[in-house]
């Protein structure tokens, strides 16, 4: 499964990819072991996130140190090991609250769902064996299921791209790191 089979047609995108001297499978584990702790910039980014979740009463166990794939707001859609793993889900990310809790859906009823009032937010990390190693890449896409809050979440992707970009680049920094033993 790719973005391709559940966000096909985004209206945001970014992608970050990075070469890294190590097998498939080493690149997975890696990426797999990242903690929260070992990311400084996501975790002042992800503090300065969730400030007013948390001083709004909720969220509380939002930044305690865990993995970081287990950290994401939206959940795992696919897993193929060692190639690539998928996540969506529906969001209302530009609420200073976090927004309310999305729908769960799977695969399927991620790329179906059209109800108003949510974005649509979908990342993988794929792996491709390449020049005696691995490029890890990792694309976001995003997609509005109305046009207000089209308008909404633009305004706010302005604001945290730079931001998103930076937590990215990070992630794929530690799993190199870490998968070439300097972590």
């Amino acid at each position: 499964m790719d973005l391709d089979d559940v966000l096909p047609r985004p209206e945001h995108v970014t992608r970050q990819a990075r070469w890294i001297a190590a097998p498939p499978a080493a690149v997975w584990s890696a990426l797999h072991a990242v903690r929260l702790s070992e990311l400084p910039v996501t975790l002042v980014l992800s503090a300065a996130r969730y400030l007013p979740v948390v001083l709004s009463g909720g969220g509380s166990g939002q930044l305690h140190d865990r993995p970081f794939l287990d950290a994401l707001p939206i959940p795992l859609l696919a897993s193929d090991e060692p190639t690539s793993v998928v996540f969506g889900g529906a969001l209302e990310a530009w609420k200073l609250s976090g927004g309310d809790s999305g729908p769960e859906l799977d695969a399927g009823s991620f790329r179906r769902f059209t109800q108003r009032g949510w974005v649509k937010a979908a990342m993988d990390f794929r792996l491709t064996p390449q020049r005696g190693g691995t490029e890890l890449s990792s694309e976001t896409r995003v997609m509005s299921t109305d046009a207000e809050v089209r308008r909404r979440f633009d305004r706010y992707w302005r604001l945290i791209r730079p931001g998103s970009t930076a937590i990215r680049w990070e992630v794929l920094t530690a799993v190199e790191l870490k998968a070439t033993g300097r972590l």
